[in-house]
């Protein structure tokens, strides 16, 4: 009963999270489908959930309509207009899908060198959302904000998949949630930093709002569902360890 009752705590805290909205626009006609892939597929066998086993989008709500993705179009035009050099040039580093781009706030000593396990950690959990979050990018095949409205300038690179959710902003908000787990000391600048990288691709022009949105909604998913895992825990705890240390922070 203990365990029934477990699981269905689990289904509420995942119902919760996942709420509605609709369906979304083709491309305009005329605009070619020619952009760059940047993300590399998973591999299955070192991955904390299998995607055989859970369908997120029955969780996750489909992305929005054309109206509301005009809106959101209205949105990053705005930002488009007000996007400073640094801005842009923030928006191009964080193409890169890597714990290591937290260094801006863990400090100089965060290198991937000196942190194997910790490494070995996020590339684990990278290839865990990835294989989860193409699920929503290959059943809805959201068209990317620059080939739905040709007035959208992108500066960031962006790949062949759908634009929803948001791969970069589903990884950095569950790194975010794993590693303000490890180091809660730093836990509100972790959460900030994990915020700017969904931000981040709105702001150069290749996802919507609405996509990093649940991007951190199917973060949140994940981050529970691997909980019980036990390579996950024992991972955890050896990154963590080996990372405390290294910060010279209380065990």
């Amino acid at each position: 009963m203990r365990i029934i009752t477990r699981k269905l705590c689990w289904l509420s805290l995942v119902a919760f999270l996942f709420t509605g909205c609709t369906t979304q626009m083709p491309p305009p006609a005329g605009v070619p489908r020619v952009y760059e892939k940047t993300v590399a597929s998973p591999v299955k066998d070192e991955t904390y959930l299998d995607p055989a086993q859970i369908d997120t989008t029955r969780f996750l709500a489909p992305p929005p309509d054309e109206t509301f993705t005009r809106r959101e179009i209205e949105q990053m035009l705005v930002l488009q207009q007000l996007r400073t050099p640094a801005q842009a040039e923030r928006s191009i580093a964080d193409l890169e899908q890597s714990i290591f781009r937290f260094s801006d706030v863990m400090g100089e000593r965060f290198r991937k060198e000196d942190l194997p396990r910790t490494a070995q950690l996020f590339e684990t959990l990278y290839r865990t959302e990835s294989s989860l979050n193409k699920q929503g990018k290959e059943k809805w095949q959201r068209t990317r904000p620059p080939l739905f409205d040709q007035r959208i300038q992108p500066v960031a690179r962006y790949s062949s998949s759908g634009s929803y959710p948001s791969g970069h902003s589903t990884f950095a908000y569950l790194a975010g949630i794993v590693l303000a787990d490890m180091v809660p000391e730093k836990r509100t600048r972790i959460f900030e930093r994990a915020s700017e990288f969904g931000e981040n691709r709105v702001l150069g022009g290749v996802h919507y709002p609405s996509d990093t949105e649940a991007g951190r909604r199917l973060a949140t998913m994940i981050a529970v569902l691997i909980q019980q895992n036990p390579a996950y825990q024992r991972d955890f705890a050896a990154a963590r360890k080996e990372l405390r240390a290294l910060l010279d922070l209380e065990r």
